[in-house]
Protein backbone atom coordinates (compact mmCIF):
# COMPACT_ATOMS: atom_id res chain seq x y z
CA UNK A 1 0.00 0.00 0.00
CA UNK A 2 1.33 2.94 -0.94
CA UNK A 3 -0.11 7.01 1.01
CA UNK A 4 -0.52 9.94 -0.77
CA UNK A 5 1.02 12.80 1.22
CA UNK A 6 -0.83 15.65 0.76
CA UNK A 7 -4.04 17.65 -0.87
CA UNK A 8 -7.52 16.67 -1.27
CA UNK A 9 -6.85 12.77 -0.80
CA UNK A 10 -3.53 13.34 2.21
CA UNK A 11 -3.12 9.77 3.80
CA UNK A 12 -4.90 7.48 1.88
CA UNK A 13 -3.67 4.51 0.66
CA UNK A 14 -3.57 2.56 -2.61
CA UNK A 15 -2.56 -0.71 -3.66
CA UNK A 16 0.48 -1.32 -5.68
CA UNK A 17 -0.49 -3.84 -8.82
CA UNK A 18 1.67 -7.39 -8.13
CA UNK A 19 4.09 -6.27 -10.80
CA UNK A 20 7.15 -7.33 -10.19
CA UNK A 21 9.03 -4.10 -12.59
CA UNK A 22 6.30 -1.77 -10.15
CA UNK A 23 9.00 0.25 -8.30
CA UNK A 24 7.51 3.29 -6.62
CA UNK A 25 9.20 6.46 -5.82
CA UNK A 26 9.45 6.36 -1.82
CA UNK A 27 7.36 8.80 0.04
CA UNK A 28 10.50 11.22 1.19
CA UNK A 29 11.32 11.43 -2.76
CA UNK A 30 7.77 12.24 -3.86
CA UNK A 31 7.45 14.48 -1.10
CA UNK A 32 10.57 16.55 -2.52
CA UNK A 33 9.40 16.25 -5.92
CA UNK A 34 5.94 17.49 -5.33
CA UNK A 35 7.07 20.51 -3.12
CA UNK A 36 9.62 20.92 -6.17
CA UNK A 37 6.77 21.11 -8.52
CA UNK A 38 4.26 22.85 -6.10
CA UNK A 39 4.01 26.06 -8.24
CA UNK A 40 3.16 23.94 -11.96
CA UNK A 41 0.62 21.18 -10.44
CA UNK A 42 -2.75 22.96 -10.12
CA UNK A 43 -4.52 22.89 -13.30
CA UNK A 44 -1.41 20.86 -14.91
CA UNK A 45 -2.19 18.19 -17.70
CA UNK A 46 0.07 15.24 -16.66
CA UNK A 47 1.47 12.73 -18.30
CA UNK A 48 2.70 9.54 -16.28
CA UNK A 49 4.68 7.62 -18.21
CA UNK A 50 5.51 3.95 -17.01
CA UNK A 51 3.18 4.79 -14.62
CA UNK A 52 3.21 1.37 -12.41
CA UNK A 53 1.26 2.15 -9.34
CA UNK A 54 0.13 5.21 -10.31
CA UNK A 55 1.45 7.10 -7.39
CA UNK A 56 2.64 10.62 -9.13
CA UNK A 57 -0.24 11.13 -10.91
CA UNK A 58 -2.40 9.96 -8.01
CA UNK A 59 -0.45 12.40 -5.98
CA UNK A 60 -0.84 15.51 -8.40
CA UNK A 61 -4.21 14.94 -8.70
CA UNK A 62 -4.59 15.33 -4.96
CA UNK A 63 -2.50 18.54 -5.08
CA UNK A 64 -5.15 20.10 -8.12
CA UNK A 65 -3.78 18.77 -11.53
CA UNK A 66 -6.36 18.95 -14.37
CA UNK A 67 -5.76 15.82 -15.80
CA UNK A 68 -3.96 12.57 -15.66
CA UNK A 69 -2.79 10.18 -18.70
CA UNK A 70 -1.24 7.04 -17.00
CA UNK A 71 0.90 5.28 -20.17
CA UNK A 72 1.20 1.60 -18.67
CA UNK A 73 1.27 -1.83 -21.19
CA UNK A 74 0.40 -3.97 -18.57
CA UNK A 75 -2.86 -5.28 -17.82
CA UNK A 76 -2.83 -5.68 -14.23
CA UNK A 77 -0.85 -2.55 -13.62
CA UNK A 78 -4.04 -0.46 -16.06
CA UNK A 79 -6.44 -2.43 -14.02
CA UNK A 80 -5.42 -1.23 -11.31
CA UNK A 81 -4.47 2.16 -11.93
CA UNK A 82 -8.24 2.12 -13.26
CA UNK A 83 -9.75 0.64 -9.69
CA UNK A 84 -7.44 3.46 -8.42
CA UNK A 85 -9.14 6.32 -10.02
CA UNK A 86 -12.52 5.47 -9.33
CA UNK A 87 -11.89 4.60 -5.94
CA UNK A 88 -10.85 8.18 -5.12
CA UNK A 89 -13.16 9.88 -7.96
CA UNK A 90 -10.95 10.58 -10.33
CA UNK A 91 -12.14 8.47 -13.14
CA UNK A 92 -13.07 11.43 -14.86
CA UNK A 93 -10.01 13.31 -14.72
CA UNK A 94 -7.80 10.53 -14.76
CA UNK A 95 -7.44 8.25 -18.18
CA UNK A 96 -5.02 5.18 -18.76
CA UNK A 97 -3.24 4.24 -21.90
CA UNK A 98 -2.89 0.82 -22.26
CA UNK A 99 -0.26 0.80 -24.67
CA UNK A 100 3.82 1.03 -25.20
CA UNK A 101 5.41 4.11 -25.13
CA UNK A 102 6.48 4.73 -28.54
CA UNK A 103 3.40 3.34 -29.44
CA UNK A 104 2.23 6.77 -27.26
CA UNK A 105 4.14 8.79 -28.18
CA UNK A 106 3.11 8.46 -31.86
CA UNK A 107 -0.62 8.91 -31.16
CA UNK A 108 -0.03 11.23 -27.54
CA UNK A 109 -2.88 13.64 -27.21
CA UNK A 110 -2.95 16.86 -28.84
CA UNK A 111 -2.66 18.93 -25.75
CA UNK A 112 0.67 19.00 -24.58
CA UNK A 113 1.26 17.93 -20.91
CA UNK A 114 2.80 20.71 -18.31
CA UNK A 115 4.18 17.85 -16.52
CA UNK A 116 5.89 14.70 -17.36
CA UNK A 117 7.02 11.94 -15.28
CA UNK A 118 8.98 9.08 -16.91
CA UNK A 119 9.56 6.36 -14.24
CA UNK A 120 10.73 3.53 -16.45
CA UNK A 121 11.84 -0.16 -14.95
CA UNK A 122 15.67 -0.10 -13.38
CA UNK A 123 16.71 -2.93 -16.56
CA UNK A 124 15.89 -0.49 -19.35
CA UNK A 125 18.40 1.88 -18.00
CA UNK A 126 20.49 -0.68 -17.89
CA UNK A 127 22.10 -2.88 -20.97
CA UNK A 128 21.72 -2.35 -24.76
CA UNK A 129 18.28 -0.68 -24.39
CA UNK A 130 19.88 2.04 -22.16
CA UNK A 131 20.70 4.44 -25.42
CA UNK A 132 16.52 4.09 -26.68
CA UNK A 133 14.93 4.88 -23.34
CA UNK A 134 16.90 7.96 -22.72
CA UNK A 135 16.02 8.81 -25.94
CA UNK A 136 12.69 8.00 -25.63
CA UNK A 137 12.63 10.61 -22.40
CA UNK A 138 14.25 12.92 -24.20
CA UNK A 139 11.43 13.02 -27.01
CA UNK A 140 8.49 13.09 -24.43
CA UNK A 141 10.05 16.17 -22.99
CA UNK A 142 10.21 17.98 -26.18
CA UNK A 143 6.94 17.40 -26.37
CA UNK A 144 5.75 19.41 -23.20
CA UNK A 145 4.41 22.93 -23.23
CA UNK A 146 6.77 26.05 -22.44
CA UNK A 147 7.58 26.14 -19.12
CA UNK A 148 6.57 22.59 -18.54
CA UNK A 149 8.91 20.36 -16.47
CA UNK A 150 10.02 16.57 -17.47
CA UNK A 151 10.95 14.25 -14.49
CA UNK A 152 12.81 10.72 -15.23
CA UNK A 153 12.95 8.71 -11.86
CA UNK A 154 16.41 6.10 -12.34
CA UNK A 155 19.36 4.35 -10.60
CA UNK A 156 21.20 6.97 -8.31
CA UNK A 157 24.32 8.64 -10.54
CA UNK A 158 23.60 7.01 -13.44
CA UNK A 159 23.45 9.14 -16.67
CA UNK A 160 26.85 10.37 -18.23
CA UNK A 161 27.33 13.43 -19.01
CA UNK A 162 26.93 13.19 -23.07
CA UNK A 163 23.06 11.84 -21.96
CA UNK A 164 22.82 14.78 -19.19
CA UNK A 165 24.81 17.77 -22.08
CA UNK A 166 21.43 16.66 -23.96
CA UNK A 167 18.71 18.47 -21.62
CA UNK A 168 20.67 21.73 -20.54
CA UNK A 169 19.82 22.53 -17.52
CA UNK A 170 19.06 18.99 -16.04
CA UNK A 171 18.94 18.93 -12.37
CA UNK A 172 19.53 15.93 -10.29
CA UNK A 173 18.57 15.32 -6.59
CA UNK A 174 19.48 11.96 -4.92
CA UNK A 175 16.88 9.48 -2.64
CA UNK A 176 18.87 6.68 -1.00
CA UNK A 177 19.83 4.59 -4.17
CA UNK A 178 17.35 6.43 -6.76
CA UNK A 179 17.99 9.48 -8.65
CA UNK A 180 15.63 12.06 -9.64
CA UNK A 181 16.14 14.57 -12.77
CA UNK A 182 14.15 17.28 -13.93
CA UNK A 183 14.65 19.90 -16.70
CA UNK A 184 12.14 22.51 -17.05
CA UNK A 185 11.46 23.29 -21.07
CA UNK A 186 11.93 27.37 -20.87
CA UNK A 187 8.48 29.66 -22.18
CA UNK A 188 8.76 30.07 -26.08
Amino acid sequence: MLRITAGEHRGRKLRVPAVASTRPLPERARQGLMNHLRALIPEAVIWDVYAGSGILGFEALSRGAARVVAVERHRAAAAQLRASAAELGYADRHEVAQVDVRSFLDQAPRQPPNLLFYDPPYAAFRGSGRPETWELFCALAARLAPGGCAVVHAPKGLLAPHERAQLSGLEERVYGSSSLYWWHKGEE
